[in-house]
């Protein structure tokens, strides 16, 4: 009797453990890092960001990682990256040097296994391919016979590696989806590296290996980031060639998607990419709202750009610009929006900072467009959006630049400042234009260096 209540005592706690490890949604994720002296690194994936603090006075960090997806994550320690795959049930531990690359990280854990192909395969990558810009030199024939020998190189290493038979076939397909990929891109990338656009690629070149893809396979689209940057690159391709005069290319590029993929996963993050990022900015803010509530079926992120939409209609064109308020005025004193408004000038208004290296590219172009409309009916107003302590740096950069026009300092980063976060900036730099009246009549504004388009826009509002 004794002996089957503890067979049965048994049995129970077994149970019991399977139940809690099934039950398990999170990891902890571990480490040592020598020769590191920040405070945080930073992981990264499908979906997911996040910071992680890292303890320098015992070289270590560790955290408990949740709502994450299981697969392909990098670890940013400074320079260095660290590729791995991270799943719920099994903790993970590593050592690693941030300084010295040709020392490979030391992984412990279930995964170990895994993690360590993923190092050896980066080290192929870098031993037969190099650079980017070295493999898509190459002539056509080096070129595929190059691709040829990593592809089959990786199979042998993933078949030799005693992977997950699960995680094999993924890793196959993730092989192929590279292959392709590059494949698919060598052309336009060929042209880019030799400035010549008459390039072709000759008849016995492997361009249909693409149709052989299938599109909507949504397991291997949170696998393989291969995957994904070959869907949105093959739908860019087919957007630019379905615009038009009537359908810009944010239009047909959503309908690209609508049209090319039918699974609903894939569909739906590709749409939900493609708004979030550029709703802020679309020529036809009503027309691709429509488009978009017509063809997503995610009700979180119809929710998400409906209240961006909302928001941004208010910054639509017609409607009163949103103010800003007594900045700093490079020249002494202190400037708001309202100050300016009811001199019969239109006001250009650029968004910049000193830290970005873009805004400062825009600078000459914008002299010379400021000085080309002195006197008419525009003014050029430039706010910075540095931290407030790098007053000193956006007043030097106005000196060693002679910047011209009106010069605004908003103490705030664009996050921080009402005026960008009313305009939803979320990149530098943004050029807005205002009529007299203070009026909005576009909230993205051609840059100085879209010269005929802007010149475009001027002339339509008859600046001269």
């Amino acid at each position: 009797m004794k002996s089957k209540y503890y067979t049965l005592l048994i049995i129970s706690l077994l149970f019991l453990n399977c139940k809690e490890e099934k039950q398990k949604d999170f990891l902890v994720l571990s480490g040592k890092v020598d020769n590191f002296k920040k405070r945080k690194i930073k992981l990264s994936g499908y979906k997911f960001d996040k910071n992680i603090r890292f303890r320098r006075k015992t070289k270590s960090f560790s955290d408990t990682i949740r709502d994450f997806t299981p697969g392909h994550y990098e670890l940013h320690i400074d320079q260095r990256i660290i590729n791995m795959y991270l799943s719920n049930y099994d903790d993970l531990n590593l050592m690693v040097d941030a300084k010295m690359r040709i020392k490979d990280p030391i992984f412990e854990g279930q995964n170990r296994t895994i993690n360590n192909y993923l190092t050896k395969k980066i080290k192929k990558h870098s031993f037969i391919l190099g650079s980017a810009e070295r493999l898509f030199s190459l002539e056509e024939s080096e070129f595929l016979s190059k691709m040829d020998r990593y592809k089959s190189a990786l199979e042998e290493l993933a078949e030799k590696s005693e992977l997950p038979e699960n995680y094999l076939q993924q890793e196959k397909r993730n092989i192929n989806y590279e292959f392709v990929r590059n494949i698919n891109n060598y052309q336009a990338f060929h042209r880019l590296l030799y400035g010549n656009d008459r390039f072709l690629v000759s008849e016995n070149f492997p361009s249909h290996l693409i149709s052989t893809i299938d599109f909507n396979k949504s397991d291997d689209y949170i696998y393989s980031s291969s995957y994904r940057r070959m869907i949105k690159e093959f739908l860019e391709k087919e957007a630019n060639q379905r615009k038009s005069e009537e359908r810009d290319f944010d239009l047909a590029y959503i309908e690209t998607i609508h049209v090319e993929i039918r699974d609903t996963l894939v569909k739906n993050d590709l749409l939900y990419n493609a708004a979030i990022n550029i709703i802020p900015r679309v020529a036809n803010l009503k027309e691709y709202y429509k488009k978009y509530m017509l063809f997503s079926s995610n009700e979180a992120n119809k929710k998400e750009i409906t209240a961006l939409y909302n928001k941004l209609k208010l910054t639509a064109k017609g409607e009163n610009s949103p103010k800003f308020n007594k900045l700093e005025n490079y020249e002494g004193g202190i400037t708001s929006l309202d100050d300016l408004i009811g001199n019969g000038k239109y006001k250009f208004i650029d968004i910049w900072a000193t830290w970005c290296s873009i805004c400062r590219k825009e600078t000459p172009i914008l002299k010379r467009l400021e000085q080309e409309y002195h006197g008419k009916n525009i003014e050029f107003i430039s706010i910075s959006v540095d931290k407030l302590e790098n007053k000193e740096a956006w007043k030097k950069a106005i000196k060693e630049d002679e910047m011209s026009g009106l010069h605004l300092f908003a103490g705030a980063t664009k996050e921080d400042f009402n005026f960008t976060k009313d305009y939803l900036i979320k990149g530098l730099p943004r050029f807005i234009l205002i009529d007299p009246d203070g009026k909005i009549v576009t909230s993205n504004a051609p840059r100085p260096s879209s010269y005929k388009e802007l010149i475009k826009l001027f002339n339509e509002e008859n600046i001269q």
